[in-house]
Formats: structure tokens, sequence, C-alpha cells
């Protein structure tokens, strides 16, 4: 362990270390641009003479004056960096005056090039090298200068900035937006890369400390050899000395206080009379016997431990060590001994310690295979449904894409809650959790919170409401969103875990002394808590029982955010729950000081929502398919998904469902979520393969964690998705489950001709929306580029080069699916593949297909 003050002085250490690595990049650094901005003086100088004339229009297209403004301006603006680079490296001064210049070096780029966009790329290139001192505040600072260059130039000189006399005085807002995007990702990358530094620092004085500690061990070490003789004189051990017939030769007197058995007493006497315990004394003797007989040399060591037994009767267990000594007539023996009965005990606590501990470390498997299980659930919803809106947005009526909208809201909502738990969470134990006083309503947002979760409990068919124990204050001072984010955990809890009755939220104050709280109730009528496990399920990632998490869901955060949120408030959270019965939560806020404030005896009318069902759409021909999943979202997702494509689905909810369904109608295929309540996917598979379904079972698993794939397998699945379910890779698992995989690979050379007749039917044009100025010239410069990349494929397969083919045809197939054409991305993955293999046929016939295909693609 390393003491509070070992702990300082390596903080201090580390940080030192860091203070000069920073110090040895920013003078680097600082070097670099020096050279950086001579660079782009004479940069700046050439564009003047060579673009500047082709750019401008009229008389501000002569060369004169753009020359001499790049070289002053240009030499004005590198003078300063490059001189404070020299005599000052490594200061704030220099870092922020090289950040100033270098953006205005842009911008100097910007208007000797007359606005042309490919200049504008030097400000992200820019930001991307100033990222490079790992100092926002630089950062911040050419941004800022950047924003502004844009503004005022954008309004008063547009042709300076953006190439054109007139512009619409928001596109400097574009401009800015492209700056702060890039300039997210270099700041993640900046604390990523200074994260990176303080641990290398911290591990730089760790091994200094370690390379210290070693030395004085050394020297340690060294003093202990040169008092080997008097330690062993002086033995804490019990030594004694033995004939081959187990008399006592010797007797130190570490053995005396150990056995106590004076030194008289004991030397002549057989050492098994006085320490041996009866039950084990000929078990002692035959060894004895066995070394005197097979070990003859006299380094020979013996260890083990045995029970011995002291004077008076005590029992205590020892660790023997024997060295056998062979003298010129008879091997004697020397045995130390020492009493273990501590370590024993420690050995203990510390197999204890270590089942505690494997305990906790499946705690948390548990908790990280159900954070994945709920965070992939929501995931599934958006990702699907988000891919069912691009592939139909041009057919399908409109309130079929506002239900998928409305799913891919909800589910990003529900995602978002369970993220927001899990870093509130980490601010709690990290101890930032950060509360603020702010004066509302507490009426108001407690109707809120009831309106907004009454949509839940309506669709669960149980009732949800609120009502005032007593006069209530009109408004109160506490942290207004901590209070709502508790009772939205509560009220959901209550919920989640009542299937018949109502929810109920009391509201009543008092006063305590000098001091006003207000104390909301959560009652429900739902399954109860055991009273042997109310003070559990205040612990993070714990509830009530494990089973609960495959029922209702959850991560066994949420009444542990609870009390600490109360705990932060100044207040405090408790429950009172009977098993089968119900549960109330109560927590006890202070409110402030209520001079001057109105009470209230009876609360507003709350607010409701409406519930809207959604409609699951219906559309792989004549296959019946069981669907097993709990979640109603999951359902209709893969329902729509699967009857698009022409299959019928039937589903079902949980484990026990399936069964019976598989067994008494018939299926083609079943798909079986592997975790379900009542049932779990696992315990039904087993269950149909051994009462004689031999049909394809497919599993589908949020869990995605190493060693799933093989479990589904040993539980006799015949397939294996992942969640969220990929459209495409569903429709396949299903097609080669019931036989039609190998029908379509078939057909596939078929498909593909076909493809390539309507590819080549008409001209070939972009699927990105072209008409987007920038998106059109991307796009442009790609086509641009078809030809060139062509020729270069066909030398490199006329010279066998098959490792040069594969390199353009990878470029071209990445290329041509961002640029919009899907049709010659498929042809190059193909043909990438021939190329992999060294295919020279097969790789020349796509090639020539690619050939055909090339005067057709337009923007």
């Amino acid at each position: 362990m390393i003491s509070a003050t070992g702990d300082a002085r390596l903080k201090a250490r580390a940080d030192e270390i860091l203070h000069q690595r920073e110090r040895h990049i920013y003078r680097r650094i600082d070097r670099m641009f020096a050279v950086l901005m001579v660079v782009q003086w004479i940069g700046a100088v050439a564009t003047a003479l060579c673009i500047s004339p082709r750019t401008w229009s009229g008389a501000t297209s002569s060369l004169h004056p753009h020359v001499w403004f790049a070289f002053w301006v240009g030499g004005a603006l590198a003078s300063l960096p490059v001189w404070l680079a020299w005599r000052r490296p490594g200061e704030a001064v220099t870092r922020y005056t090289i950040a100033i210049a270098q953006m205005m070096f842009s911008s100097l780029l910007v208007q000797v090039s007359g606005g042309r966009l490919e200049t504008h790329f030097h400000v992200f290139g820019s930001l991307a090298f100033l990222a490079a001192y790992r100092d926002w505040g630089v950062l911040m600072v050419a941004t800022a200068l950047v924003g502004a260059d844009h503004l005022i130039r954008g309004i008063f000189w547009p042709q300076s900035v953006f190439g054109v006399a007139t512009a619409d005085e928001w596109r400097w807002v574009e401009h800015t937006g492209w700056v702060l995007f890039e300039d997210l990702f270099l700041l993640i990358t900046m604390r990523k890369s200074m994260g990176e530094m303080q641990n290398n620092a911290l591990q730089t004085a760790l091994f200094e400390s370690h390379h210290a500690d070693l030395q004085r061990y050394s020297t340690q070490l060294h003093r202990s050899f040169e008092k080997e003789r008097s330690i062993i004189e002086g033995s804490l051990d019990a030594v004694v000395e033995l004939d081959a017939r187990g008399k006592v030769l010797n007797w130190n007197g570490q053995a005396e206080r150990l056995f106590g058995w004076t030194v008289a007493e004991a030397i002549g006497s057989q050492l098994e009379e006085l320490v041996i315990p009866e039950h084990d004394r000929q078990r002692y003797l035959a060894g004895l016997r066995e070394l005197s007989q097979e070990h003859e040399e006299p380094t020979f060591h013996q260890r083990f431990e045995m029970e011995c037994v002291a004077r008076g009767g005590r029992q205590f267990d020892v660790e023997l060590a024997i060295v056998s000594i062979q003298g010129s007539e008879e091997t004697t023996f020397c045995a130390f001994a020492r009493d273990i009965t501590d370590r024993k005990s420690h050995e203990l606590d510390m197999r204890r310690a270590m089942e505690e501990a494997e305990a906790a470390n499946r705690i948390k498997s548990e908790f990280l295979a159900n954070m994945s299980h709920e965070i992939r659930t929501p995931l599934n919803s958006i990702l699907g449904f988000a891919e069912l809106l691009v592939r139909n947005a041009d057919e399908g009526d409109e309130r079929l894409r506002r239900d998928y909208a409305e799913t891919i809201r909800t589910s990003a909502r529900h995602l978002l809650e369970l993220i927001n738990n899990v870093l509130d969470l980490s601010k709690i134990e990290a101890g930032k959790l950060q509360v603020e006083h702010a004066r509302f309503s507490p009426h108001q947002l407690i109707a809120e919170v009831v309106s907004l979760l009454r949509v839940r409990a309506v669709e669960k068919g149980i009732v949800l409401n609120y009502r005032w124990d007593g006069s209530i204050p009109e408004i109160v001072a506490t942290d207004p969103h901590r209070v709502r984010q508790l009772l939205v955990n509560l009220v959901g809890n209550a919920i989640k875990f009542t299937e018949q009755g109502s929810v109920m939220v009391v509201a009543r104050s008092h006063r305590e002394a000098d001091r006003w709280y207000l104390t909301l109730e959560v009652r429900d009528t739902g399954i109860g808590i055991d009273s042997a496990k109310l003070d559990d399920i205040f612990h993070p990632f714990v509830q009530a029982d494990s089973s609960m998490t495959r029922r209702y869901g959850g991560t066994g955060l949420g009444l542990a955010i609870c009390k600490n949120i109360a705990t932060a408030l100044g207040g405090k959270l408790s429950v009172d729950s009977e098993l089968g019965r119900g549960t109330t939560f109560a927590v006890q806020l202070p409110i402030g000081d209520l001079r001057h404030v109105r009470m209230l005896e009876t609360p507003p009318d709350a607010t409701t929502g409406d519930y809207v069902d959604r409609p699951s759409a219906a559309n792989l021909q004549g296959i019946r398919v069981l669907l097993a999943d709990d979640g109603e979202t999951n359902r209709k997702l893969i329902q729509v998904f699967l009857s698009r494509h022409g299959a019928e689905v039937q589903t079902v909810e949980n484990g026990e469902m399936a069964c019976r369904l598989a067994l008494a109608e018939p299926f083609d295929v079943v798909l079986m979520d592997m975790q379900m309540p009542l049932l779990d996917g696992y315990a039904a598979t087993r269950k149909l393969r051994s009462l004689g379904f031999d049909k394809p079972i497919i599993a589908l698993t949020a869990h995605a964690m190493k060693g799933d794939r093989e479990k589904c397998t040993y539980a006799g699945c015949s397939g294996y998705l992942s969640k969220p379910v990929n459209v495409d890779e569903l429709t396949q698992a299903v097609e080669d489950a019931v036989g039609f995989g190998a029908r379509c690979r078939i057909n596939a050379k078929t498909e593909k001709e076909k493809k390539i007749k309507r590819a080549l039917a008409g001209p070939i044009r972009s699927s990105l929306p072209t008409e987007d100025d920038m998106l059109r010239e991307i796009v442009a410069e790609f086509v641009e580029s078809i030809p060139a990349r062509l020729d270069a494929m066909e030398r490199a397969l006329a010279s066998e080069d098959y490792e040069e083919l594969q390199r353009h045809v990878h470029g071209l197939k990445g290329s041509g699916g961002t640029a919009g054409f899907t049709c010659l991305s498929e042809i190059s993955a193909e043909l990438e593949t021939f190329a992999a293999k060294g295919s020279g046929d097969q790789a020349a016939a796509l090639l020539n297909e690619l050939r055909e295909m090339e005067p057709l693609i337009v923007v």
C-alpha cells in the first residue's frame, strides 16, 4: 500500500514530468510553426502570382496589388511568431500568437485566391496542426478568429471569402459550423492524448519510485546477507535436530517458547512423544524411516504442514522444513518449525475475500450483459425503423412513416435515459454530482411527471394519479431537475413492477424546527419487496431478485441514483414494502424558507397524454416464421422486415408460448430471443429439441458477448444473429435456414447480369442530392477520375500485378459507394475478390464491364 504522503509525492512527480513533456511539445511545435510560417509566406506570394489573376474579376484581378499584399501582410504575419518561437519557445504568448497568425494566414490565402473552395481547407488543416499543442484555448482562439473573419468579410467583401460578388448573409454560419464540427473531433482527440500523456507521466513516476524502492531493497538484502549468521543464531523459528530414530539432539530457545518444553526436558526424548499428536505418530514415524532410507544427500529438503501439540495440550498448525545432514556415522535431520495458525486464519479470510470478489465480479459481468441488452434493444428499434424510413422514403402512407419516426424518437429517449443513468452514477461515485437551488412550482413539476408517465400506465391498464395530503407551498426552493429525475425514476419503477391496481403520488409538507420539508410518496399495488432485500435495492447494479432483470428489464441503477440524489439535496429516501401487496417509496427534501409563500390545499388537474397504437405493416413467399421476443418493438420491427419479403410471421412474447405454438403448428423456421421471461430462449430451444422439433432455430441476442454463439449452439440453435438486427442479415439467415439461400446463390450471376443490363440501359446518376453545390462538385470530381482509375487497373492487369490492381479497385469501390454509385461499387467489390485470388480472366471480364459502364456515368 502507498501512503497518502506517498500518493502526494507520486502525483507531484507525475505532474512535474507531465509539465516537462508539455513544455518540450510546445517548444517543438513552436519551431515547427516558425518554419511553417515562412513556407506559408512564400506560398501566399506564389498564390498571388499564379492564382489571383485567374480568380479575381475586373480591376481586382490585377497582379501587383495581390503580390504586394501577400508579400507585406504575409511577412508581417510570419515575423512575430518566428521571433517568439526563437526567443520565447514554449510560452503561452507564443502559442496564442502563432494560433492567431496561422488563422490569419488562412484568411490571407483565401483572400489572394479569390475565395476558391480548396483554399478553405487550409483553415481545417491549420486547426488540425494547432491541435498538436493539446491546448483547447489555442483551438478556441483560432476558431473564434475564423468565425469573425468569415462574418465580417462575408458581409462587406464576399468575393474575398466566398468567391462571389454577393453571398447570402448567413453563409458564414455554414463555414463556422464545419469548423466547429472539426473542433469537436479535435477536442476529443486532444483530451484522449492528454489522458495518455498523464497516464504515461504517472507510469514514469511509478517506475522511478519502484526503481528507488528496488535500490533500497537491494541495499537491505546485502546487509541481511552480512547478518546471516546472527539471524540464524537468533532464528524466530523453532530449530530441532534429530537423529535417524527421531530422538532430539538439539532444541533452541524458540522451540522452548513454541512447544513449552525446556531444553533439558526435550534433549534425549523422542520428538513424536513431545509434539506429535497421538493419531499422527505412526504416519510421522513412517515418513522419518522413508527419509532415512531413501535420501542420503546432505542438501535434501522436505517442507510440509502438520498439526502439533504443545505442552498443556494446545494443538496448532506448523510449517515444517527438514534438511538432512549426512554425517560420518549416520544421517541426522535439522527441522525448522513455524507456527502458521495466523497464516491459516489469513488464508481462510483470503478465500472468503476471493469468493466475495468473484461474487462482485459476477455482479459486474451481469451488469455489463444487462447494459448490453438494454442499450442494444432501443438501438435495434432506431436502426431498424430508420432503415425502413430510408428504404420507403418515396412510398407508403404518411401515417406509417410518422409511426416509424415516433418509434425512433421513443427508443432514442429510452437510450438517452439509460446513458444518463450511467453518467449520473459515475458522477455520484466520483463525488461530482452537481445540484442547484432554484424556485419552482411543485404542483407543476408533479403534474408534468404524472402526465409524462400516464401513457405508460394506461398501456399496462393501471391507474396513475396524485393528490395532496394537506397544504402544499405554491413555490419551493431546491433543484427542480434533480427532483424531476428522482420522481420519474420512482414512478417509472412503480409502473414497471405493478401489473394491476394503481400508482399514487402523494405530496405533503411539514416543518421540523426551523426548516420546511416536502415529502413525496410513491405508492403502488405491485409485487412488493422482501423485507430481507430492502437494504440491498439501493446498491448499484442490484435488484430485489435477479430474475426481475429478465422479466421487467432494467439495470439496477435507478434506486441507487435516487438515494444519492436525495442525499445530495439534503434529504433522504426510505422504503416500506410488503411482498405481494405493494411498495411505498418516500423522499423527504428541504425546500427552503417559505415565508411569504402561499399554501395551496388542492392540486391542479393533471394533464393527460394520448396513446396511439402503432399499426404493424404486413408483406420470403410461402415461408412461415415463428418469432419469440419479449420486446414489442423488436417483434413489430422484425415482423415488418420479414413480411415485406413475403414471409408469414407469427409472434409470441416468451419461451413457453413459443414451445406450445411451435409444436402445435407447422413453421419453417423459429427466431428465438435468448433473454425472455418465464422461459428464456436457451431453455425453450433445449425443450423443443428434446421433444423432437427438427426445424431451424435462429438465436437472437442483444448480449453479443464472448461465448454467446457457442452457448446458443450448445443449446440447439442452428443459427445466430446479434441485435440490433440487420435486415439483410436477417433475410439471408432465414433463406439459408429453410434452404432458399443455395437457390439464390445459384441465380446470383443471372441477377447481377440483369442489374448490369438495367444500369447500361440509360445514364447512371449518383444517389446523392447533387442539387447541393458542394456535393455536386465532389461527385463531379469523382466522375472525372474514373477513366484514369480504369487505365491504371488495365495496366496493372496487363502486367499481372494483382496487388496493384487490388489497391486501385479497393479505392474505386469505396469512392464509388461514397459518391452514390452503388452499381459501380458492387462490381468493384467482385473485381477486388478476383484480384485478391489472382484470377486474371474473371478480373478482365469485370474490368470490361466497368469500361462499358464508364461513359454512362454522369453527374
